[in-house]
């Protein structure tokens, strides 16, 4: 087919891809060329280049919407020497950080994030914070769902109560004796209080970092690098003054991650609380732990 058309190649172009990740040699990458089962190392990098412009521009676009969340984790690659050195044999092992965005959807918008101030007036970091407001307590959580009328089926329970007693049986049923194994088809779902519709999420990655976010320099640099890709400065920098970079000053954006990076986070909140501008007290930054980073905390409080 390629013989006859030469852009019928889409074999070509995704075994090429499939080389570019395997790291394959050049050598092998032109043979196959010529053989008319792949395009050439030239042409790869095309198109890595371009896709790179491509991608970069996206994460622009979504940065710049101020509607972005970003996550990032740290990864390790072992660039193993074809020539090993003594003085370097133990010096593979290089420490990087992998960031993606991706859209807030569920119908959030830009007003909904322009809360920087409010919650900076309330932080406890803000020696000027409004100490007169109340402070919420762990007994304001029962109020998030108000309780709903109780009817005939549910025996009076309340929801907390309808709700542990499905937990109940779900475990007894599950992870209880084998008698019990048989009546699993007979719970049915929990009580529904409120939906999150189911919406599809595309994730945007963005460029590996040469940062080792172990420290908590090193998550200033990530965070900063990532705010970058996104298209994301200090507002009272000339260089951003002069593009079309977006004024985050009473947004705030939502950062992910493990808890490890949580805690570098706040520390570099606590630290850079005196500052005079929003930006440089990281005050836009609301960390928020993955799901099994939250599972984790909340067993070890358990425990």
């Amino acid at each position: 087919m390629q013989g006859m058309n030469r852009k019928a190649n889409t074999l070509q172009s995704v075994l090429c891809f499939f080389l570019q990740s395997s790291h394959t040699p050049q050598k092998v990458i032109e043979t196959l060329s010529r053989i008319g089962i792949s395009v050439s190392v030239e042409m790869i990098n095309a198109v890595v280049q371009s896709l790179s412009a491509e991608s970069q521009s996206h994460i622009q676009e979504l940065g710049r919407s101020l509607l972005a969340c970003y996550a990032y984790d740290n990864f390790d690659v072992n660039l193993k020497s074809h020539v090993p050195l003594a003085e370097k044999s133990v010096d593979s092992l290089k420490h990087l950080t992998s960031g993606l965005l991706f859209h807030l959807k569920h119908g959030i918008t830009t007003g909904d994030l322009k809360c920087s101030n409010e919650l900076w007036w309330k932080s406890l970091l803000n020696s000027n914070a409004d100490t007169t407001s109340h402070k919420p307590l762990w007994r304001d959580l029962l109020a998030l769902h108000p309780e709903q009328a109780l009817t005939s089926e549910s025996h009076h329970l309340t929801c907390d109560d309808r709700f542990n007693s499905w937990m109940f049986l779900t475990d007894l049923c599950m992870h209880g004796p084998d008698y019990f194994h048989q009546f699993c088809a007979q719970i049915s779902d929990p009580d529904m209080i409120e939906e999150i519709p189911l919406i599809k999420t595309q994730l945007i990655p963005a460029h590996a970092m040469d940062v080792n976010n172990s420290t908590v320099s090193g998550n200033i640099r990530a965070v900063l690098d990532l705010f970058a890709q996104g298209g994301i400065y200090d507002p009272n920098d000339a260089a951003a003054a002069s593009t079309d970079t977006p004024d985050i000053t009473e947004h705030v954006i939502l950062v992910h991650s493990d808890l490890g990076t949580g805690e570098h986070l706040q520390a570099v909140q606590l630290r850079w609380s005196i500052e005079a501008t929003p930006w440089d007290r990281f005050q836009h930054i609301i960390f928020i732990p993955g799901l099994f980073h939250l599972k984790m905390a909340c067993a070890d409080g358990i425990w």
